[in-house]
């Protein structure tokens, strides 16, 4: 099993988010730390366009393999884009690696303990892909759609009635990790729409999806105050 984390040179929202400095490290330097003790994973790769992004990974422990193909570091190449043609390029540099353990660059908030849990129940459940994900607070079988004329209509109409108890439970990206086997992603055109794919809920505190500036903000209170519990 290997670690691999995307990190392109190119953030166009918070320019240098990948190298951006949390708590006195690259916000890079912290996925890699959890991803170096977890279960299994025996090498941690940093796949990026910027040399500046490899050489900082290269001092925090994480193997560089030199810079990504640039038609797979704009801002349209997904992370299926990545998993098809790019994470197979660090299994073979690992020997042939058949398990990958994808996480963001951001996921500063990952813990070892954490990763080890969700490493354990991919183990368990021989699924396609075990993808992070946060519980949907305000239910989205209660959402409303503008329709043309700008009124608003129900997105589940035969949902409106429910009581919110009664709802079934929602669920949305984390965007922090994701756990799955390179040959078996090759079959799909989106890491969402495999045929079984399983969600492991991770806490609140653990989680902030960096696009803007005030999620950074969000990321130094939280990162703050994780560090203050511990």
């Amino acid at each position: 099993m290997i670690g691999y984390i995307p990190a392109r040179g190119g953030s166009k929202r918070i320019p240098g988010k990948n190298i951006r400095e949390l708590g006195g490290k690259p916000i890079l330097a912290y996925a890699i730390a959890a991803l170096a003790v977890t279960d299994g994973v025996r090498e941690v790769f940093v796949s990026s366009d910027d040399a500046e992004i490899g050489s900082i990974a290269e001092r925090y422990g994480a193997k560089w393999l030199g810079p990504r193909p640039a038609e797979l570091s704009d801002d349209k190449s997904g992370f299926i884009d990545l998993m098809h043609h790019d994470v197979p390029r660090h299994c073979d540099a690992a020997d042939g690696a058949e398990t990958v353990i994808f996480a963001l660059a951001t996921a500063a908030l990952l813990t070892p303990e954490l990763l080890n849990r969700a490493v354990d129940t991919w183990r368990r459940s021989q699924v396609d892909i075990l993808m992070s994900v946060l519980e949907i607070g305000k239910s989205c079988y209660w959402a409303l759609l503008p329709r043309g004329d700008g009124m608003l209509e129900p997105m589940f109409p035969e949902m409106v009635r429910v009581n919110s108890q009664d709802l079934p439970k929602a669920y949305t990206d984390a965007g922090q990790f994701y756990i799955f086997k390179p040959d078996v992603m090759q079959r799909f055109s989106s890491h969402k729409d495999v045929d079984r794919l399983l969600p492991f809920e991770i806490p609140a505190e653990s989680a902030v999806d960096i696009d803007t500036d005030r999620d950074w903000d969000l990321l130094e209170f939280q990162f703050a105050r994780n560090a203050a519990k511990r």
